[in-house]
């Protein structure tokens, strides 16, 4: 079984526009730590899996995933950083509120927005999905990987498919949050 957790919130995750309603920003590289809230979530979903037995665990590189890494690694066993789960590059809208610019349509296969720099969901997808094929020999093991939205977003669509309208956004999960996946039963 696989087990996906979107690290917790961060300051990022959090912001407000001058409104007061929230406009997170988009942190893809951005070394950005947990905020207190993160912290709690990040302690809510290690108590959930508390009594899964983890035979690997593959975390992000970015400080965000590994300190939820480690709230949840209880048990400290080896993790393994693995750079194909770092969040998805946003190259110039990194920083920006995601209200300030098209992001849905950045996270829309069928008419995805181009950034400088940035890395196009087909990019984005071929690296995670390297990793994945690489997991998929290993079936029978209960597999955690600790990452990003965006990574979660990819994960879902290698076992549920790919979104025929296009929105990869459908398969957003909340922070500090997990997914289960099977490889012997993909649509579980």
């Amino acid at each position: 079984m696989l087990y996906f957790v979107r690290h917790g919130a961060t300051n990022w995750n959090e912001n407000k526009n001058e409104l007061g309603e929230k406009d997170p920003k988009c942190q893809g590289r951005a070394d950005i730590e947990l905020n207190e809230l993160g912290i709690l979530q990040a302690q809510a979903t290690a108590e959930t899996l508390r009594d899964i037995k983890f035979d690997r665990i593959i975390c992000s590189p970015l400080k965000r995933a590994r300190q939820t890494c480690d709230i949840i690694n209880k048990n400290n066993l080896p993790v393994e950083i693995d750079n194909r789960i770092i969040e998805r590059d946003f190259g110039e809208f990194e920083g920006l509120p995601q209200s300030k610019f098209d992001f849905m349509g950045f996270w829309n296969a069928k008419n995805e927005v181009k950034c400088k720099n940035g890395e196009t969901i087909q990019e984005l997808t071929d690296r995670v999905y390297d990793l994945l094929d690489e997991l998929e020999d290993s079936a029978k093991e209960n597999i955690l990987i600790v990452s990003h939205g965006g990574i979660g977003i990819i994960i879902s669509t290698y076992f549920k498919g790919k979104p025929q309208d296009g929105d990869y956004m459908k398969y957003a999960i909340p922070n500090g949050k997990y997914l289960t996946f099977d490889f012997e039963n993909p649509n579980f």
